[in-house]
């Protein structure tokens, strides 16, 4: 099961309506829904007054108190246990489903466009079979070269590609796609012309057209449990992670974007296109 937090703030600026409000008090409600096999219990919490009782929310969450789906400018009370969900592992495979996309669409123009796969500590070395599918035009970029020389040995006596790892970070500079499925946490030597499709924001300004988040259409039977104020890339990778719906790992968002623009993977197609046919 699910549990899924809402604050509902409906305080009042006309003195009489806040006098009601105080005599009225807050309320909390729970609500269960249930989906294709998921049940979700929904907590709604009014605020009307301009005071939570944690304590009262706390006494409904259950064991689920630690991993609650929350908007996440709630500020929650981490001395009584409670901690909202981190979308980690749906948000990497969103990242990779999308680079891979890409790649499928581009066909044979793909061999044109130099592909980055850049994985620090080597948590995502499988992606690399999937990309090889599509181009062998690929340098991985890692400082865990034991990793990925594993993975790099099998993809080689399966399929006779052969691909490049190294730890230096120079051999990003000519890629036109990097795919990048942690968060990056140092300053990379890329163009500003290359598209970069990572899990999380990095930590660092980078030159380049830089995407973290991603877009889709929530499957209609989940789309009618979900809370409205949290986004479909937060609720499928609760479901992913925590109501174990591994088949929502095969989704591919159509739209990504960062703190100012966006594209489509239609669009990301026709850009690196319009590069492989200079070529």
């Amino acid at each position: 099961m699910l549990t899924a937090l809402t604050i509902e703030n409906q305080l009042q600026n006309k003195w009489y309506r806040k006098l009601f409000d105080r005599v009225r008090g807050n309320s909390l409600k729970v609500e269960i829904k249930s989906a294709r096999g998921v049940t979700l219990r929904h907590i709604i919490y009014t605020n009307r007054n301009g005071r939570i009782n944690w304590l009262k929310i706390s006494s409904v969450m259950g064991s689920r108190r630690n991993n609650i789906l929350c908007d996440e400018n709630i500020a929650l009370p981490r001395e009584l246990g409670i901690k909202r969900f981190e979308n980690t592992e749906f948000k990497i495979r969103l990242a990779t489903n999308m680079g891979v996309y890409i790649l499928s669409k581009l066909d044979k123009m793909a061999d044109k466009i130099k592909v980055g796969f850049f994985d620090i500590r080597g948590e995502s070395t499988d992606c690399v079979s999937s990309i090889i599918r599509y181009t062998s035009n690929v340098v991985v970029v890692t400082d865990n070269l034991t990793a990925f020389n594993l993975e790099l040995r099998k993809i080689y006596e399966e399929t006779g590609a052969s691909i490049q790892a190294t730890g230096n970070r120079i051999q990003l500079m000519d890629c036109d796609l990097i795919i990048a499925p942690m968060q990056i946490e140092e300053l990379l030597p890329i163009s500003g012309n290359t598209i970069v499709l990572t899990g999380f924001a990095p930590t660092v300004c980078l030159p380049g057209l830089v995407y973290y988040s991603y877009y889709f259409r929530m499957p209609n039977k989940f789309d009618s449990i979900k809370p409205k104020e949290i986004s479909e890339e937060y609720f499928a990778g609760a479901l992913y992670t925590g109501a174990r719906q591994y088949q929502l790992g095969s989704i591919v968002p159509t739209v990504c974007s960062n703190y100012s623009s966006s594209q489509t993977n239609v669009s990301i197609c026709n850009y690196l296109e319009k590069i492989a046919e200079e070529r």
